[in-house]
């Protein structure tokens, strides 16, 4: 086989895999935005389950954590606090200088669990000094 033709096989096969990783991504990104807009429809029968699977499914080869923090603000939303601090804590265990999970975690606990809010208070308040008075 000639040189020309090694190239050409390998340049196949890297497109081919960026394809497949621009396709992934597409999918994720269409799994987030549904994700986000049943935010809005948290009444309707179902829709609380349904976007959590879609945001799951949304973290495949994903390392953006907005479809993690979609899922907390949900459970936020409809009053299951563990759920959404369990979910803030693995974000935050990952990626300890997050801004929106500090300040999501800070709204989660801040009437039930005085211990985690005023640490997320710190934090947020280590982060981002300037806003941070006005929390």
């Amino acid at each position: 086989m000639s040189l020309t033709a090694i190239a050409r096989i390998l340049l196949a096969a890297v497109s081919i895999a960026v394809l497949a990783w621009l396709g992934t991504m597409e999918r994720n990104e269409r799994l987030i935005a549904r994700g986000v807009v049943a935010t809005g429809k948290l009444d309707v029968p179902g829709t609380v389950a349904q976007a959590d699977v879609d945001l799951r499914s949304a973290r495949f080869l994903n390392p953006d954590t907005t479809p993690d923090l979609a899922r907390a603000l949900i459970f936020g939303v409809v009053r299951q606090p563990a759920r959404a601090v369990a979910i803030l804590e693995r974000v935050l265990r990952d990626e300890p200088d997050n801004v929106g999970a500090w300040a999501q975690l800070l709204a989660v606990t801040a009437r039930r669990d005085p211990v985690t809010a005023r640490r997320a208070r710190a934090e947020l308040r280590r982060l981002d000094p300037v806003d941070a008075r006005r929390r």
